[in-house]
């Protein structure tokens, strides 16, 4: 699957159509992002920026949030994630860089070797946009996300559909009770997590970073 073992297409939309109507504030407000009827809605700093390691520990912050919802849930083997679909899967490029002066035999051999790359970005491209064309998409004001299904686990097991095999982050997703809600964006690394008091304070307890509680009219900050 183009997102991984973990997860498979959802069959239909419809496990993510009460979105919508739930999610009742203003753009650019939690309640624009977070399903307005939560008791409790956490926001949870994503790690700070380091040279290395960020994205590991990224994934980290899910893996915790995950193995948390598992325990808060009647349906940890049913689960659903929604993944932007602006991200740009399909235009990976690879890169092949030189140093330093080279004769014509080296630089021939270069271009020879960009060639290969170009073709073979442009093949495997090719075959993600038809995977990518084939999942379920649903829509929401000023975004359109795919729609995948798996247990609540792969949250932190989903892979990027491009060429380098590494982690990649569902933008939203929810267990099939719909006991707690989490969500991301584009526009922003940290998390908001919608629950009840006993899940969101065991969340807040367990994470690495910041957490704070929030309302529904709070701005959401851009992070860049």
């Amino acid at each position: 699957m183009v997102f991984g073992d973990h997860v498979q297409p959802a069959e239909t939309v419809a496990p993510a159509e009460w979105i919508a109507g739930a999610c009742r504030g203003a753009w650019g407000t939690v309640g624009a992002l977070v399903p307005n009827h939560y008791p409790v809605i956490l926001w949870v700093r994503a790690p700070d920026p380091r040279p290395e390691g960020w994205w590991s520990a990224y994934r980290d912050l899910f893996e915790t949030i995950a193995s948390i919802g598992e325990r808060h849930t009647s349906s940890p083997g049913r689960a659903w994630f929604a993944v932007w679909d602006g991200h740009g899967f399909a235009n990976a490029t690879s890169h092949y860089a030189r140093q330093g002066t080279v004769d014509d035999a080296t630089r021939e051999a270069i271009e020879q070797e960009r060639s290969r790359l170009r073709d073979e970005d442009e093949r495997r491209n090719a075959a993600i946009r038809v995977a990518l064309a084939q999942l379920p998409r649903f829509d929401l004001p000023h975004r359109s996300y795919f729609l995948l299904a798996g247990s609540v686990s792969a949250a932190s097991q989903m892979q990027d559909p491009g060429p380098l095999v590494e982690w990649r982050h569902p933008d939203l997703f929810w267990p099939e009770d719909r006991r707690w809600f989490v969500a991301t964006d584009v526009d922003f690394w940290s998390l908001y997590i919608g629950g009840d008091p006993d899940f969101v304070a065991e969340v807040a307890g367990s994470v690495p970073t910041d957490s704070e509680i929030v309302g529904l009219d709070r701005p959401l900050e851009t992070e860049v």
